[in-house]
């Protein structure tokens, strides 16, 4: 178990050791993508629902600092810090690495530190058109590492869609995670299955994009009710290469979970270090 000062010191050099190198592509990138990186919705900033969409090849985006607090009533409260790289590998596709640090507190016992390695790679399979919406497929791990980490790796495989309305757009997420688990596994918030459903508006002249999602979710562990939530949320541009965004939601059930999140990202272009998109 670890304590609150080396928590903290953990955090500090994974974010020093991440950081350095994007603030200085960040001194000579240019920002021509980022400046509408308020209209992306990733997983959690900040609904669980995402976008059909990938982030330009050679793009690189730095979730800075992202917070998520939740808890229920009876059953504590976690408090969750996950940094997180997503780079645009090849065309359409996005590799994403996160290393998620959380504080697990039931009564008068508390646990800090790692909560696992996060690797996700998503694939838009086509353009959005007239007639054919955003498709894509996504495929997560989440390896063990550290005492609030998977006790094995939990693999997830997920489908995507958007698609472009006048009033906004409307995306739907559908995930499964196969395999056999059991009590004894360290499993988190790993689902067996998970369907969400969001909408979101742009405000183009401010530079913000609002939304709200609906989610049901089967535990990974045991044969339980379906569980539904709601969440809503806001992603602002404060400026070319910097936006922020800030989510609440909860459980529909009596008694349902409740969460609050925070978080900021830096994107960057390298499109002019590769020769362009290809």
């Amino acid at each position: 178990m670890m304590d609150r000062r080396s928590l903290a010191r953990a955090v500090a050099r994974a974010t020093c050791a991440l950081t350095v190198p994007i603030v200085a592509v960040a001194t000579t990138g240019r920002a021509v993508h980022a400046q509408t990186d308020y209209y992306n919705l990733d997983r959690g900033r900040p609904l669980h629902v995402e976008d059909a969409l990938a982030i330009e090849r050679h793009a690189i985006e730095w979730q800075l600092a992202p917070v998520r607090l939740s808890g229920a009533r009876g059953a504590g409260s976690t408090l969750e810090f996950e940094p997180e790289l997503a780079w645009g590998v090849w065309p359409r596709t996005q590799l994403e690495v996160g290393v998620p640090m959380a504080r697990w507190r039931r009564g008068s016992r508390e646990t800090l530190g790692g909560a696992g390695v996060d690797i996700s790679v998503l694939h838009a399979l086509n353009t959005e058109t007239t007639t054919l919406p955003a498709l894509a497929v996504a495929a997560r791990t989440l390896l063990p590492a550290g005492p609030l980490g998977p006790s094995r790796a939990i693999p997830t495989f997920t489908a995507l869609l958007t698609r472009t309305m006048s009033l906004g757009r409307i995306h739907l997420n559908a995930s499964a995670t196969p395999g056999r688990y059991s009590t004894d596994d360290r499993v988190g918030e790993a689902s067996r299955w998970e369907v969400g459903v969001a909408g979101d508006h742009a405000f183009v002249f401010r530079s913000l994009l609002v939304g709200g999602e609906v989610l049901a979710r089967r535990a990974l562990v045991g044969r339980g009710d379906v569980d539904w939530s709601a969440g809503t949320g806001l992603r602002y541009q404060v400026g070319p290469r910097l936006a922020v965004d800030a989510g609440v939601g909860r459980g529909l059930a009596a008694g349902g979970e409740w969460y609050v999140t925070f978080g900021s990202a830096i994107s960057l272009s390298l499109l002019h270090r590769f020769g362009g998109v290809r």
